[in-house]
Order: C-alpha cells, then sequence, then structure tokens
C-alpha cells in the first residue's frame, strides 16, 4: 500500500517516518549563492541526505508565498546538476522543481527552506520569502509536503554575512538542524503515514554560538514585529515604502521571549488562515437578519 501523500516509502512506509536518507528539496529567499543555503546544503548532504537545490537568482527576502506566473528562466549548474537557479520567487521555485525538475518517479519528502539571513518571528512571517517557500510544498503541491523554514541571526551584524565568522556560525547552524531533522521527521507521522503535510517547523537561531545555546524550545508565534512600513511620497503621483525598525517588549513564551534567553524556537505553522476559534454561530445569527 503507498503511503499517503504520496510520499516516497520503503517496504511500505513513508520516508520520512522511517530512520534512512530523506529526498530534500531545498529553496531560500536570500538567493541561490547565499551563505546560508549553501551551509545548509553541505551539512545536509554531510547527514546523508539526497538534497535538490532550486532557489531564486536574486535576493527574492519578502516576497512571502507570492508566485511568478508566465515563463521562467531556470539554469542548472553545470558543475553540479543537483543545483538550480530560478528566476523566480522561492515559492515558484518549490513547486517548479517538485513538478518539473524531478525525475520522473522521484518526489521531494521533505521542503526545507533556509538558512535565512537573520530572525523570521511573529506577525513577519506572512512577509518572509523563506516560511513562503516552505510553505509552498504543503499547500500547491498534490499531494503536499510538510516543510521546515530555518532562520539564524548572524554571529556578527556588523560583519557581511559571508564573513569567516558568519559562515562558520551558518555551518553550525546547519550541522545541528541536520540533526534537528532526524529528531522531529517521525513527529509529521503516524505510524509509517504522513499526517501532518500541511504542516511547517518554523526554527529559529539566536545569535550566539549554537553551542552555546540555552537548549530547544518549541515557542509560539508571537503576534508582533520590530518591523514597521509607511509609504511616503517619492515623485509626482509616486510613493515609495520606508521601513523603521522598534524594539517591541516579546511576548511571554512567544519566539522572541526564548530567542532573547538564547534558545533556538521551533513554531508549527500552517497556510490555513481561516480564523476557527472566531464566534461562527454569532455571525450566523447576524446574517440571519438580511
Amino acid at each position: 500500500m503507498p503511503a499517503a501523500g504520496g510520499l516516497a516509502t520503503v517496504a511500505g512506509v513513508a520516508a520520512l517516518c522511517g530512520t534512512g536518507p530523506l529526498d530534500i528539496l531545498l529553496t531560500n529567499d536570500d538567493g541561490v549563492g547565499a551563505a546560508g543555503i549553501q551551509a545548509l546544503r553541505a551539512q545536509l548532504g554531510a547527514a546523508g541526505h539526497r538534497v535538490t537545490v532550486a532557489a531564486p537568482d536574486h535576493n527574492a527576502s519578502g516576497s512571502a508565498m507570492s508566485f511568478t506566473w508566465g515563463s521562467v528562466r531556470v539554469t542548472r549548474d553545470p558543475a553540479d546538476p543537483s543545483v538550480y537557479s530560478i528566476a523566480a520567487t522561492p515559492a515558484t521555485a518549490v513547486v517548479l522543481a517538485a513538478t518539473a525538475l524531478y525525475p520522473t518517479g522521484r518526489r521531494p519528502d521533505l521542503v526545507v527552506s533556509g538558512i535565512n539571513h537573520g530572525p523570521n518571528t511573529g506577525s513577519l512571517l506572512v512577509l518572509s520569502g523563506t516560511v513562503g517557500g516552505a510553505l509552498a510544498g504543503t499547500l500547491l503541491l498534490d499531494p503536499p509536503v510538510p516543510g521546515i523554514a530555518v532562520n539564524a541571526e548572524p554571529l556578527d551584524a556588523t560583519q557581511p554575512t559571508d564573513a569567516p565568522t558568519n559562515r562558520a556560525q551558518f555551518e553550525a547552524v546547519g550541522a545541528h538542524l541536520a540533526k534537528l531533522i532526524g529528531a522531529t521527521r517521525g513527529w509529521f507521522c503516524e505510524g509509517d503515514r504522513v499526517t501532518r503535510a500541511r504542516t511547517v517547523l518554523n526554527v529559529n537561531y539566536p545569535a550566539r554560538p549554537v553551542a552555546q545555546s540555552a537548549g530547544t524550545v518549541v515557542a509560539r508565534q508571537g503576534s508582533a514585529t520590530d518591523l514597521h512600513v509607511v509609504f511616503t511620497p517619492s515623485g509626482e503621483n509616486e510613493y515609495r515604502a520606508q521601513v523603521s525598525r522598534s524594539d517591541p517588549p516579546a511576548e511571554r513564551d512567544s519566539e522572541d521571549h526564548w530567542l532573547e534567553r538564547g534558545y533556538v524556537t521551533i513554531t508549527p505553522v500552517s497556510g490555513a488562515i481561516d480564523d476557527r476559534g472566531a464566534p461562527q454561530r454569532e455571525l450566523e445569527r447576524r446574517l440571519g437578519r438580511l
């Protein structure tokens, strides 16, 4: 019997629900040449997983789960046929790779997005191309593929992200993430079947050496963000977005609460946008007045 969701199976068990190597589709929003994705790819490969990279050929930060329609240019790395540079958003890259670039009969067991060069917490998740790329597998692929979004604050924010200190941090984050996948992969399953295929684990690493982290904790998504946007005139009938940052107090038990204390945080998220906690009966009562 095939595994639920049509994911790859070994002796009837979905690969994600077992212990062997995974077929991982790796993307990001900082671009295919970014230090974070290169470090993560190396560490996932070192852990024995088969990794296909399909990532934007440009910095697509803030693209959320936006989609690129029309013709999309794909460039395959002549030195490494498992790496594709996509002239599109992260979400587009994931769907394109899974449906057109994978060999016939193969498909990813897991979509991994990152390492993002910075945190993604609170309401910022609705703008994140890193999270959007991971969510694309859960919402736009049929059958859906679960995902992990990986975000890390550079160890030295005064240096470029590809500076030696920050590259070493990304390598350490990648190695830890490979272990985290080993520890959490069965969470997506019940027995030998993938049952949480529409869920993404959003992982954030604090700005401290991974070996010195306080631990790993499951945290709830906060409702605040330090990013604020306003539009100001930039010419006749033109406006330009101006971004400012603040330092809002972290909500108790939110990602930021634990990140400030040096913990690696894991937050399950999904693309469901309906408010299931809303009082539906009251809404139906009001509609009855029409």
